[in-house]
Formats: structure tokens, C-alpha cells, sequence
């Protein structure tokens, strides 16, 4: 929002001379005028800075992102419901949470958690005052697709009933909502519909490889808000969601997988990381690598073709291959790390928790997912590209 203040010149059409010439009454007409200016104009710096946050994402204190993992291999059907969950969630509700979390790899618990901050589990079925409609508040425009024209920044629009419900409309746009019971409509104040949404949305920020609070932040950006989700969550639940060890996959991959990793595995130990390196062939000939050229490489010398050499980073791997769960990942698959930006690092899965990487404090070498640093730091986002 731009504030026009060019009316300001119709104020007077006397010569304005220096403060000092002017008598005492015109003194003060004339520093009142210059107050109200510099108001104005202060207004327009805070409501331009309030768009910045809003247009290019920038964060205010109190939304600092926040990128834990806690809870990567979660068994979500081992769930149970504590004492207090008992005595505050509607009986018949947990059916639906539980099928909504089975169905997207979300604790049930956090869908009730959602629920019952949003509505308190329906009770407030209002339309709030920025537009956010149904059981869990979901905006117009995140339920049906961003990409349905109009609507405001925040996502309110005026989208016809017949649209907003309609799954092809929302496959079409882009959006989260789900026909939950199967009735042939999305519908945010249906119960099922409503929960069954939450947990896709969830899911899609990083909820479905444990990442839960990063996924209510999505939700919400303010951390107050994932304090409390994650605290009605954790009161819900019989016991902690415990974290526990990334296991398996190590079994033999295609020939490229096992052509790349065998090339990648040759130099460990021997190739230092060179920030920006391995992006012309006297570095890839002198093995200088950092992180993302280092994938790049290995999965080169096997016929897999990740990118051009001068140009390829993690934020252009992100988007090859093919997006796997963090449960399911197997040998060979590329994983993501958030390390001094959301998806910094880069590496290439072994199995069993290990993975080849190009790290700047121990060059090419083999993590371990288990290890406190890089437990923390993996986002759960994988990418299968052979």
C-alpha cells in the first residue's frame, strides 16, 4: 500500500517563506503542518515495511522460523491418547484424526492439536476477520490454489461454493483441500473434510518426515502459535513423540546409484571443501568440491545428468528427480540439510543412516543421520534421481 500525500500542496497557495520570517501564529501553523507531514510519512515506512514482510517473506521477531526435526521415523500408529486428551477431545472425532494422520504420516494428536486451537474442535465455526473459514481456518486460497485468480495477499477471495468445494477446482489451482469422506466434495466445514485437509497441508511442509513444528509454522508463522499447537500436542499424547533411529534402505541400488557412489566414495578423505568449487573442470580435475557440485559429479561420472557444471546448487537439485518420503528413502537418494539456509547441504544417501557428503568442516566424508548435528539439521527433504 503506497500513501498519496500530493494533496498536501492544495493546503495553501501562499509562497511558504522561512520559519523564522513568520509571526508566531504562523510559526506554529507551520511546524504543526511539518509534524503531520513527518507522520505521514513515518506511516508510509511501516506500512511499506509490513508489505516487505508480507511480499518477500521477511520474518519480525516474534515469527523466527523454526526448522527442528522432532520427530523423523515416528510410528504413527503407535500413537495414544493421555489422560488428558481423553477428558478434552470429542470422542468422535478421534476416528477421523486418526485416518487423516494414517493417511499423510501426521500424528493424529497434531491434528487435534490444530483443531482445538483453531475452533476449539468446531465450537467457533465464525469466518475470521482476515477471511480464514471452516474447522481448522484454512484461507479461501490455500484450500482451492494459489493460483485462482484475485484474492488479497493473505489469501481471501471470493471464490464461488461450487469452486471452492470442487476437488477438480482444487487439483486445477493447486490447493490442499480433500474430499476426506469421499462424498465428492472439499468442504471446510465438513469435519472430515476439514482434518484431512490439515494433515496434507501438514504434511507437504515437512510434517510427513517428522518435521512437526516446522509444518505448523507453515501453518502459522509466529512461534507463539507453534507453542501452543505443539504444547496442546504434546498433552494429547500418551507419553512424548519420541525421534528414533533412521534405519535400512542400504539395499543395492540400480547400476548408476552404484556407479555414483562408488565414484563419490573415492575421494573421501582426499578432497577438501572449496566453497564455489567444482563448477568448471579444473576444479572437478583437481577434486574441489563444495556440497551440491560434489553430488553433482559423482551422479555425472555414472550417466545421471543433475545440472550444468557451472550452475548447479542445492536449490536447483531440490527441484530433480522425484520427491520421496523421508521414511522411504533408499540408496542413492539425494538429501537435504538445513544448514545456513533452508536446504544449504546436500548429500547422497548409503543406507542405515549413513550418507556421502561434501561438508566444510570434514570435506568428502560419510555422515551419519544419527549424529546429534546432523539429526538436527535434516529437513526430511529427499529427491530420488536414478
Amino acid at each position: 500500500m503506497m500513501m498519496d500525500i500530493r494533496w498536501w500542496g492544495s493546503v495553501s497557495t501562499y509562497r511558504i517563506k522561512p520559519i523564522h520570517k513568520l509571526n508566531h501564529s504562523a510559526k506554529r501553523k507551520s511546524k504543526i503542518l511539518l509534524a503531520i507531514i513527518a507522520a505521514l510519512l513515518a506511516l508510509g515506512v511501516v506500512i511499506s515495511a509490513m508489505a516487505m514482510v508480507s511480499v518477500f517473506g521477511l520474518l519480525l521477531p516474534d515469527q523466527e522460523e523454526v526448522t527442528e526435526i522432532d520427530g523423523a521415523g515416528v510410528n504413527i500408529g503407535d500413537i495414544q491418547i493421555s489422560k488428558i486428551g481423553e477428558g478434552q477431545i470429542p470422542k468422535e472425532y478421534i476416528p477421523i484424526y486418526k485416518a487423516a494422520g494414517e493417511k499423510y504420516n501426521i500424528p493424529w494428536t497434531l491434528i487435534a492439536a490444530i483443531h482445538r486451537v483453531e475452533t476449539h474442535f468446531g465450537q467457533d465455526l465464525n469466518v475470521s476477520s482476515v477471511g480464514a473459514l471452516g474447522h481448522t481456518q484454512f484461507m479461501s486460497k490455500t484450500w482451492v490454489g494459489w493460483s485462482y485468480p484475485g484474492g488479497t495477499r493473505l489469501g481471501n477471495a471470493s471464490i464461488p461454493k461450487n469452486v471452492l468445494e470442487s476437488p477438480a477446482a482444487i487439483k486445477k489451482y493447486g490447493g490442499f483441500g480433500v474430499d476426506g469422506d469421499g462424498d465428492g466434495k472439499a468442504d471446510p466445514w465438513n469435519v472430515t473434510d476439514s482434518m484431512y485437509s490439515t494433515a496434507n497441508y501438514l504434511a507437504a511442509n515437512g510434517g510427513a518426515s517428522g518435521n512437526y513444528q516446522k509444518a505448523v509454522f507453515a501453518y502459522n508463522h509466529a512461534t507463539w502459535y507453534v507453542s501452543r499447537v505443539m504444547g496442546f500436542m504434546n498433552s494429547y499424547t500418551n507419553g512424548s513423540v519420541e525421534v528414533v533411529s533412521i534405519k535400512g534402505g542400504s539395499a543395492k541400488g540400480s547400476a548408476a546409484i552404484e556407479k555414483a557412489i562408488q565414484v563419490g566414495s573415492s575421494i573421501v578423505g582426499k578432497s577438501p571443501y572449496v566453497w564455489g568449487g567444482g563448477r568448471n573442470q579444473s576444479d572437478i580435475a583437481a577434486r574441489k568440491f563444495d556440497c551440491s557440485s560434489y553430488v553433482r559429479w559423482a551422479y555425472s561420472s555414472a550417466g545421471v545428468d543433475l545440472g550444468p557444471v557451472s550452475a548447479t546448487t542445492t536449490d536447483t537439485l531440490i527441484k530433480r528427480g522425484k520427491v520421496v518420503k523421508a521414511s522411504e528413502m533408499k540408496r542413492g537418494d539425494v538429501i537435504f540439510f538445513d544448514t545456513y539456509k533452508i536446504n544449504g547441504h546436500v548429500g547422497i544417501y548409503l543406507g542405515d543412516g549413513k550418507f556421502l557428503n561434501d561438508s566444510s568442516s570434514q570435506g568428502v566424508s560419510i555422515g551419519d543421520l544419527n549424529n546429534t548435528y546432523w539429526k538436527a539439521k535434516f529437513n526430511g527433504n529427499v529427491r530420488r534421481v536414478a
